[in-house]
């Protein structure tokens, strides 16, 4: 078994791993999902400016 002392240290390279495995098997849907993950981002940026702008 691998000492693992810091278990929040391996989560983030699981993630990348995981997102580089369907990036490689589903290009088309990755491409899909980051741009609606996108599309939210910038929904929320825009939702953020207009409430700080009506301050």
């Amino acid at each position: 078994m691998l000492p693992i002392s810091k278990p929040r240290r391996l989560l983030p390279i699981v993630l990348m791993v995981l997102a580089a495995f369907y990036i490689v098997k589903q290009p088309a849907q990755a491409a899909q999902a980051l741009t609606s993950v996108m599309n939210g981002v910038a929904t929320i940026a825009s939702a953020l400016s207009t409430f700080v702008g009506a301050l």
